[in-house]
């Protein structure tokens, strides 16, 4: 009796023992499985004094950018500085404060060149008031179903790589030029009263707007055609920038002048000679542009009219 009773004790503590040990492994293993930073990007984007892109396809050159009153300045190893557009800055900060990871893909230093998070990787380092707030690294992307993309990142000081939402190399691992401004026109031509083409190199005339028709010496073009020419004029950019100054441009060969009804008058002007067609537009002072790109769209002929 007395041997029963021991035996039916014995296997009650051998199960209550394992009941425990199955829970103390299961808490365990959920506490891996979740422990980890979700919230790997902490920042004010209103106080960020500056910020630097290290970017994978520069060779890790820094890209740097530096908050002077309300505008951004981008500059590159050589130290000259450009303009950034807003919507360019916010972009960089919608990107950044959108990195949540989902998963923990690797917590070792030995993973690091597999999810392309090592030296070589792109990386971005942010500062509010001079001191980093975020160090981070970009590596690698991956397509995922149905038509979505991750990429993975890691905290310069961490060893744990991480998967989050995104395409991340589109938008920091880019050259200083990516970042500047574009813009050679942009303006509303129902604005548009006159357009004054005059050249060294070929003939000069004047489109003016008579009663909602364009007309040159007095003959009205064709409406399809001349809004065709206006419209891919309207809306024109160019990523191909010149780095040169105004004393140093080739001789002045064409301008245009649009008169707006409403508004200072627009000027774009070309200089060329045997080895150089730079392009320089007022709505982009700081600018200089490639105009093999672009000169064709902007210095129409009267014939392309008609």
């Amino acid at each position: 009796m007395f041997n029963k009773n021991s035996n039916k004790t014995l296997w009650l503590v051998f199960a209550a023992l394992l009941v425990v040990v199955i829970l103390v492994f299961s808490t365990e293993s959920t506490k891996q499985e979740k422990s980890f930073n979700t919230d790997i990007v902490s920042i004010d984007t209103s106080s960020i004094s500056s910020f630097s892109i290290f970017p994978k396809s520069q060779n890790g050159k820094e890209v740097k950018f530096l908050k002077d009153g309300d505008i951004w300045k981008v500059s590159g190893d050589d130290g000259k500085s450009f303009s950034v557009p807003n919507n360019k800055i916010e972009n960089i900060f919608n990107q950044l404060m959108q990195i949540k990871p989902k998963r923990v893909a690797a917590r070792s230093k030995n993973k690091w060149t597999e999810y392309q998070v090592d030296s070589a990787a792109t990386r971005v380092v942010v500062r509010e008031n001079g001191s980093d707030v975020l160090d981070i690294i970009i590596g690698k992307f991956a397509f995922q179903q149905p038509r979505t993309m991750s990429t993975f990142v890691r905290l310069t000081d961490e060893n744990d790589v991480y998967e989050v939402d995104g395409f991340l190399d589109m938008t920091f691992n880019k050259d200083v030029n990516s970042f500047r401004n574009e813009t050679v026109l942009k303006s509303d031509k129902n604005n548009w009263n006159r357009l004054t083409f005059s050249s060294n190199e070929s003939e000069s005339f004047d489109l003016v707007k008579v009663d909602n028709s364009w007309t040159i010496d007095g003959a009205k073009t064709d409406s399809a055609k001349t809004e065709n020419a206006l419209s891919a004029l309207s809306r024109l950019t160019n990523t191909t920038f010149i780095n040169t100054e105004a004393a140093n441009l080739p001789p002045q060969t064409s301008k245009l002048t649009i008169s707006q009804t409403d508004g200072e008058p627009i000027e774009i002007t070309a200089y060329k000679n045997e080895g150089s067609y730079i392009i320089h537009s007022s709505q982009n002072k700081e600018n200089y542009f490639d105009g093999n790109k672009i000169g064709e769209k902007i210095f129409i002929t009267k014939e392309s009219l008609f």
